[in-house]
């Protein structure tokens, strides 16, 4: 038993002795590491070259990619733009929400809807068959296609008992079907079927909203007065053969009229666009500006040969020390209130990009552009489809918490706000829902 106990004592102090101390441990780590790191080292050293390929043809290939079968897609939402002077937490929304009650919206503002097309749906997303909800305008829609393959857009709510068309409803042919009762209404809007009712009453109908196919979207014809579209919009012949290459998308707190006003604000260009998109590190740093490079801005607004038109040429210049490197050319044509053309002219090719605004509430507007150009340059295009989101994010922040000035202390260089306002007051009309009323509609903010 004695013997027992003794190696008992000896076998713990023998553990003892085999324990590394922790300098031990430290020290055998450090050497790994080390080791570790001269390996790679080495491996670099050896291998540089084919490293550098390696990265290169990676790169080529994801450029690739996202030009060609995979576009881009940029979404910006309404809380990611122009709140960086609000303390980031768990109650960052409600604070953001907080600022946006407390914002001064300015007086005399113009009516939030005025007469024009709006886009309701990409075209890519709307298949044969498919039924879609959309808000817009104060009004709550259903937009679907047929299978003649047309696009349509009725009022969401079913006359018989209030069913949403758009959640739950399907498509028949041309016709829209209730989720509710399966009363199926046809490509007029009016009653075709009512199960169990061998003659279908007279005057039940939905209403139904002119639409057109432009552009890579569809359109709805918005008229406070109930007219006929007073202008259509033609096709862009280049688009049957150039590519759809990205698309960017931003949720605006502002009134409508502030998105295409900005065309016609050339001071603004020089003042809010000139810093590099590549870093905004000129800003703080000035004298870097020569080094990196900025952008200078000149432009021209004019009308438009038709009334419901206007045009603005704008030729920018990315200046390096005092060289020129990427200068562009573009004319923006301005389609009635909401749906804009711009098209660029580089050293790299020409592409277009439309730009559509749908106003989701009275002061909330859906704005997306959308980017197309040759085969040949679809890496331009696919970056543009960035290079355009970050410039036009840079408005973002001013009209998400600016209020409307309805007359401004005007300079000699704001001549053609003036002169944009007085064109855009055409989109007006005696019964346009004035602000007060429109605001009620719980679709806004």
């Amino acid at each position: 038993m004695a013997e027992e106990n003794s190696l008992a004592r000896q076998i713990p102090a023998q553990c003892n002795i085999l324990k590394p101390e922790p300098r031990e441990i430290l020290f055998f780590c450090s050497n790994l590491a080390m080791s570790a790191l001269r390996s790679v080292f080495e491996f670099i050293c050896e291998n540089i070259g084919l490293l550098i390929l390696s990265v290169i043809v990676v790169s080529v290939l994801y450029i690739l990619y996202k030009s060609y079968l995979s576009p881009p897609i940029y979404v910006k939402d309404l809380t990611e733009v122009g709140f960086d002077h609000i303390t980031r937490g768990s109650d960052r929304t409600m604070n953001i929400t907080r600022a946006q009650n407390a914002r001064q919206l300015g007086t005399k503002l113009p009516p939030p809807y005025p007469n024009g097309w709006y886009v309701v749906a990409e075209s890519r997303d709307l298949k044969i068959g498919k039924v879609m909800s959309v808000d817009a305008l104060g009004v709550n829609l259903c937009v679907y296609r047929g299978e003649d393959s047309v696009a349509r857009c009725v009022d969401a709510y079913c006359p018989h008992l209030g069913a949403n068309l758009a959640i739950g409803g399907t498509v028949c042919g041309n016709c829209i079907e209730c989720p509710f009762h399966q009363w199926r209404f046809g490509a007029d809007g009016g009653c075709v079927s009512i199960p169990g009712v061998e003659t279908v009453p007279k005057g039940i109908a939905l209403k139904t909203w002119h639409t057109m196919e432009v552009d890579g979207a569809v359109w709805i014809w918005y008229d406070a007065e109930g007219r006929e579209p007073l202008w259509t919009v033609p096709e862009v012949p280049e688009l049957k053969s150039w590519g759809f290459r990205g698309r960017n998308e931003f949720t605006v707190n502002t009134h409508i009229q502030e998105i295409p006003e900005n065309g016609a604000d050339i001071a603004h260009l020089n003042a809010i666009h000139s810093t590099s998109l590549l870093t905004e590190i000129g800003d703080r740093f000035p004298f870097l500006h020569n080094i990196i490079g900025r952008h200078f801005w000149t432009a021209e607004w004019s009308k438009g040969k038709e009334e419901h038109l206007a045009t603005v040429n704008i030729e920018q210049k990315y200046l390096i020390m005092k060289f020129d490197a990427f200068p562009i050319k573009v004319t923006v044509d301005q389609i009635g209130p909401s749906h804009v053309r711009l098209w660029f002219k580089s050293a790299l090719g020409a592409l277009l990009v439309v730009q559509s605004i749908t106003p989701r509430g009275a002061l909330l507007q859906h704005v997306v552009h959308r980017v197309y150009s040759p085969r040949h340059n679809a890496p331009l295009g696919a970056w543009m489809v960035l290079a355009e989101a970050w410039q036009f994010k840079r408005d973002v922040a001013i009209w998400n918490s600016k209020r409307y000035v309805n007359s401004p202390s005007y300079v000699k260089t704001d001549k053609t706000i003036r002169a944009f306002r007085a064109w855009f007051m055409q989109f007006y009309s005696e019964n346009s829902i004035p602000l007060k009323q429109a605001l009620q509609n719980p679709l806004d903010w």
